[in-house]
This record gives structure tokens, C-alpha cells and sequence, in this order.
């Protein structure tokens, strides 16, 4: 390895730990509490030598969070059966990224909770918008669109069908990262498995009916007003 690669990778590594440092600080603390001087601490740096990889904190949270936004889309897609279709279940898809949503969620918990829990003063531009490689969003929009192709939720705009999927699981997962910490529950919460697949079924169940119900009730004609037969005169004796 010559010496240019070696510097090279140092200073890969270096970034890594101080986008770690960053993400572990913002999950303990929120945006408010990260400061540069906080992260060079953390991780044995000076706080002159962190500014020769990010120019300030916008910088740094901003390729934090499209590192972990484009990790988290690539995961999703990796779920197996997130990019297939079951000839045998139209929702397949959807399930598939349910789940690997949960599973990103519990793996990397302190990712998850500065990606979704933390409010973050910075443009939404970090990744690619529309790209499945990039927006996790875009691949439930996919899997929406071939439900749909299949039959499923008809009538149902496929942006509030996959809104409704993802603030579903993120219900879900966000309470169960809240609640680890927590020395005493006050709930007996049902095992997690058990709870993501009945959040899961019970949302997919619960979008076909609305969209059924909205179907039958728009092919159902209109009631005719009555017309009430004019009164008969009494003729006089």
C-alpha cells in the first residue's frame, strides 16, 4: 500500500468516527446539543483538526444524514422480496419492506432515531428524491404501484397509501427505541415480532377496506328525489 492510499484511508476512518461521534451525540442530545467542539472531545481530536474535514456543523449533519438516509434505502431494497413481485400476494412487497423497515430500525437504533426522531434545521436534500437507490420513500412508492397494478386500494392515492404504510411502522418502532431505555415499562407490551406483523396486517387490511367501502359507495347510484303527486281538487256539491 503506498503512502497516498494509506493517508487516503486514515482519512476515511477519520470521517467515520466523527460522523459516528456526531450520530451517537444527536441521538443523546438532539441537533441543539451537538456542537463541533463536543464531537472532537468525544473521539480524542482537536476541534482545529476536525475543520479540516467539515467546515461547520451544518456540513457534518448534512453528510451524516445522507449517509445514513442512503444506507437505510439500500437496506430496505436488499429485504428479499422488497424489489419482487408474489404472483400469489399482491401486498408482498409492501410486507417485505414493513419488516425490513422494523429491522433497520432495531439494528440501528441511534441511526433511526436521528433520522426520524430528531428535528434537524437543514434542506431535505441529502439524497437523490425519486431515485429507490437513494429515497427509501421511492421503493414503498414502487411497491404501492404494484398492489396497486394487482388490484389492491383502489381509488387510493398512492402517496397517502404509502404515507399510511411508513407512519405505521414507524409508530411501531419508534415506541419500542423509546421505550429500551426505560428501567420499568408502565406497558406489558406484546412481543415486538408480534406487534410488527399485526400493525402490518392490520394497516393493509384497513386501506383495502376504506378503499372498497369508497368504491361501492361511488358506483352506488344516487337516490331520485320523490316527486309527490299533485293534490286532486274536491269538486263542489
Amino acid at each position: 500500500m503506498g503512502s497516498a492510499e494509506r493517508r487516503e484511508r486514515e482519512r476515511a476512518g477519520v470521517r467515520t468516527a466523527i460522523l459516528d461521534a456526531a450520530r451517537a451525540i444527536m441521538s443523546e442530545r438532539g441537533y441543539d446539543g451537538l456542537t463541533m467542539r463536543g464531537v472532537a472531545a468525544r473521539i480524542e481530536y482537536t476541534a482545529a483538526a476536525l475543520y479540516k474535514h467539515f467546515t461547520d456543523r451544518e456540513e457534518l449533519v448534512r453528510e451524516l444524514c445522507a449517509h445514513d438516509f442512503y444506507a437505510f434505502a439500500q437496506i430496505l431494497r436488499a429485504r428479499p422480496g422488497a424489489t419482487r413481485n408474489d404472483p400469489s400476494d399482491p401486498c408482498a412487497r409492501l410486507r417485505a419492506i414493513g419488516r425490513g423497515y422494523a429491522e433497520f430500525a432495531m439494528s440501528y437504533p441511534e441511526q433511526y432515531r436521528v433520522m426520524f426522531m430528531t428535528p434537524k434545521p437543514i434542506d431535505e436534500d441529502v439524497i437523490e428524491k425519486g431515485n429507490p437507490e437513494q429515497d427509501a420513500y421511492a421503493t414503498v412508492l414502487e411497491a404501492v404501484a404494484a398492489a396497486q397494478a394487482k388490484g389492491c386500494f383502489p381509488g387510493l392515492a398512492p402517496d397517502l397509501v404509502a404515507q399510511t404504510a411508513w407512519a405505521t411502522m414507524h409508530g411501531v418502532v419508534s415506541i419500542e427505541i423509546s421505550h429500551r431505555c426505560a428501567k420499568k415499562r408502565h406497558i406489558d407490551f406484546a412481543p415486538l415480532e408480534q406487534r410488527i406483523e399485526t400493525a402490518l396486517e392490520g394497516m393493509l387490511l384497513g386501506l383495502e377496506a376504506l378503499a372498497q367501502g369508497k368504491s361501492q359507495a361511488k358506483a352506488k347510484p344516487e337516490a331520485q328525489p320523490r316527486h309527490r303527486a299533485a293534490p286532486t281538487r274536491r269538486r263542489a256539491r
